[in-house]
């Protein structure tokens, strides 16, 4: 068996070595894992379990443990008192104990990304809330998005409710890039339920983002369990976890290229999402899968405390409206942005009285890849005005049911359709709308011959 090493306390301690320490703490760091008065030792298992010379030794003294953990006092000072000099310790690592007590004698702790999570395994069994809350702050600090799910998994485990929050958080705005990491294919199958269920993820890409983090998760998990990643077998791993992927929230033909090859659905099951794409509604009241779209919590009526940003187009008092007048107009606007955002919707001009309203429809999809719509509107607008501002802001809001996370430099496409109505017709805009629009510290880039539109309505994130 080996002894622990400690640089510091190998060192030799002078024969009046209490009267060159100032405080009690500092004293009684001079004890860690020194044999002078210890009365205690643990023997620590290393890599080789059935090993004596594996066997490592932290010397300790029964009092100052004690005095840090109620655990360890029952251990030494009960009436159930364990009276053996040797405790033996299967469960952690021989440095993350040292570290252990280090606190327990100096009320230090000194935390890194190697040993935080044995501290809080530690913390947590001998009942120390003050070294789990050091583990939890550092693992604050260093939460990102390559070990949010490592992360996530132990504060479930030790029940750090506050952690768990943070690591949503993130998993909610950074939702795509959290995905990619390997940390998903090491969370239990309870945390990729919770996971499935949020509707505040943040997806780039869609539901489908959802489904291939799912198959990535359940097609590690069959390779552990020695099984054929086919749909049956991943069905199987999964569970219940399936149920909350929201097929029919994935675009047709994707659903058809990318979900049904892989046999993962019934027949009935696949004939209910292809019913949904068709009538655009539940029409199955046996569907399992939510209609649901995901979405940051933004909008206010979720959210109170977060403001609805408007990137105007054109100068102030630089709308004109044509002297001619429309049943429809339809155009088209292209836009890109320098950081990213959340989209809202867009303010649409009307210059007529307020109370008129118009029939409007909305379509927006990105340029680039699968060039299916992300959001599509349709409905009856009533014309009105925004505060502080005159007629160059008379209009209406058309806004999109969930706001969809927009990448920077990614172009998406804005179609309106806007049609009169027996009340009004459409007067055409004919003010020069700006191509470059900063707004909110984002710079917005326009491509399109839209005058319509005079707002870009959006989240920051």
């Amino acid at each position: 068996m080996a002894l622990v090493s400690t640089a510091k306390n190998r060192a030799t301690i002078s024969e009046n070595w209490q009267t060159e320490k100032r405080s009690i703490r500092e004293r009684a760091a001079l004890m860690i894992n020194n044999p002078l008065m210890s009365d205690v030792k643990f023997v620590i298992n290393g890599s080789s379990r059935n090993s004596d010379k594996s066997k490592e030794v932290i010397l300790a003294h029964k009092f100052l443990l004690s005095l840090g953990s109620p655990v360890l006092h029952a251990m030494f000072y009960s009436n159930l008192a364990d009276s053996r000099s040797d405790i033996p310790l299967d469960d952690c690592d021989p440095l993350s104990f040292l570290e252990f007590i280090r606190y327990l004698y100096s009320d230090e702790v000194h935390l890194t990304s190697g040993n935080v999570f044995e501290l809080l395994y530690l913390a947590k069994k001998y009942i120390v809330p003050f070294v789990a809350e050091s583990c939890c702050r550092f693992l604050e600090l260093e939460l990102r998005e390559n070990n949010v799910f490592r992360i996530l998994e132990h504060a479930r485990l030790f029940s750090e409710s506050h952690l768990e929050q943070q690591c949503w958080k993130l998993l909610d705005t950074k939702t795509s890039a959290c995905l990619q990491t390997e940390g998903l294919l090491w969370i239990s199958q309870d945390t990729l339920s919770s996971l499935l269920k949020r509707d505040s993820l943040t997806l780039v890409d869609g539901e489908c983002a959802i489904f291939k983090a799912a198959k990535r998760w359940a097609d590690a998990n069959c390779k552990v369990r020695g099984m054929v990643p086919t749909g049956e077998n991943i069905r199987s791993v999964l569970k219940d976890a399936i149920q909350f992927i929201r097929f029919p929230m994935i675009p047709p033909r994707l659903f058809s290229e990318t979900i049904v090859p892989t046999g993962i659905l019934t027949e009935k099951e696949a004939s209910q999402v292809y019913l949904f794409h068709k009538q655009g509604s539940m029409a199955d009241p046996g569907m399992q899968f939510s209609c649901i779209p995901r979405g940051p919590l933004l909008q206010p009526r979720r959210n109170p405390q977060v403001e609805l940003s408007r990137c105007y187009r054109y100068r102030e008092n630089h709308t004109f409206p044509s002297s001619e007048s429309f049943n429809f107009v339809s155009e088209t606007l292209k836009f890109t942005t320098s950081k990213e955002m959340c989209f809202a919707g867009v303010r649409l001009f009307a210059h007529r009285e307020v109370g008129k309203y118009f029939l409007a429809k909305l379509r927006v999809s990105k340029c680039q890849g699968l060039k299916e719509d992300v959001a599509n509107v349709r409905g009856t607008f009533t014309v009105g005005s925004l505060p502080r501002h005159l007629a160059d802001r008379l209009g209406f809001d058309v806004m999109v049911p969930m706001p969809f996370l927009v990448s920077r430099e990614t172009q998406f496409s804005v179609k309106i359709n806007l049609v009169g109505t027996d009340q009004a017709r459409v007067s055409p805009n004919r003010g020069v709308p700006m191509k470059f629009v900063k707004s909110d510290r984002i710079e917005f880039r326009f491509e399109g011959e839209s005058r319509q539109i005079l707002e870009v309505l959006f989240y920051t994130t």
